[in-house]
């Protein structure tokens, strides 16, 4: 439909990196991906990627001599030895994800944001286009106050806590109402919460043990 009307396309692959998705082969112009998510594999980095298609290249090129942008070296270096183990880390990240998803999916009163339920839209998507999927997921969790759902992820020991994710290590963050924009399926009640985990690759019984004492605190 874009192109049929001349419309130049992008999307953000952070999520999925081009080990999971390929969106240049699905017809985007142009891929975006943080380079201080997956490619580093340790939040140490400031930088990102851009693939484009042959259409938007010239265009792509010309900004990019105008702006003069560039990557430094030791970020550069950085993420380059990162690449090197993607594969594997994110075929770690996967497992673990979804083996906290099977088990958080089976709380009543928590509904797991990720691409699991075999029957869903999201699902079929999903599985439509990517090839795997990664460590970042979100929660709503509904609880009668928003001190317990503060409780259950400040007591979390093996998940620290703040706003990236990508790396090795699991974080947990709960978010505002205020950061959530205007999506329509994020449309929260009274009693209602959002909080956001990265699974990293920490030992799985550890993050699940951890998790069934936190999630105590929720009333």
């Amino acid at each position: 439909m874009a192109k049929s009307k001349k419309i130049y396309t992008a999307i953000d692959n952070t999520w999925g990196t081009p080990y999971f998705l390929k969106p240049i082969k699905l017809g985007f112009d142009l891929s975006i991906v943080s380079g201080t998510k997956y490619y580093s594999g340790h939040s140490d980095v400031m930088g990102g990627s851009l693939a484009v298609s042959q259409r938007v290249f010239r265009r792509v090129l010309q900004a990019h001599n105008m702006t003069g942008l560039r990557l430094s070296p030791d970020d550069a270096y950085l993420i380059m030895r990162g690449l090197r183990t993607l594969d594997i880390r994110l075929d770690k990240h996967q497992e673990n994800t979804n083996k906290i998803v099977r088990f958080l999916s089976q709380k009543k009163n928590i509904e797991v944001l990720y691409p699991f339920k075999k029957n869903s839209k999201n699902y079929k998507l999903w599985k439509k286009y990517y090839s795997g999927s990664s460590g970042l997921m979100g929660l709503k969790i509904t609880s009668k106050n928003k001190k317990s759902v503060d409780k259950f992820v400040n007591s979390l020991i093996h998940f620290g806590h703040g706003y990236s994710w990508g790396g090795f290590e699991s974080l947990a963050l709960h978010q505002e109402i205020k950061e959530q924009g205007n999506r329509k399926f994020l449309k929260l009640k009274s009693n209602e919460y959002i909080v956001r985990l990265h699974i990293g690759l920490e030992d799985l019984e550890d993050l699940i043990l951890d998790l069934k004492k936190s999630l105590k605190h929720i009333r």
